[in-house]
């Protein structure tokens, strides 16, 4: 799991989430604004190309067409 330098860094309640031992806990360094531009520019496409443009009725609906478009 990586994260920015944001407040849910340091949250205990936050980093409680994560099971200690199978996950490792990172975070950027300032001026890193590009560390994650692959996942962004995933998620986005995703939102922008799929998500946004489907009326979906239901969780599984929603499940069936992002597979489709993500395989």
């Amino acid at each position: 799991m990586n994260s920015d330098q944001g407040v849910q860094f340091i949250d205990t309640d936050y980093i409680g989430f994560w099971d200690q031992e199978r996950t490792k806990i990172s975070m950027d360094h300032r001026g890193r604004c590009f560390d994650n531009i692959f996942t962004e520019r995933f998620w986005g496409t995703l939102k922008y190309n799929e998500v946004d443009l489907k009326n979906y009725q239901s969780v599984w609906e929603a499940e069936d067409n992002i597979d489709n478009f993500i395989y």
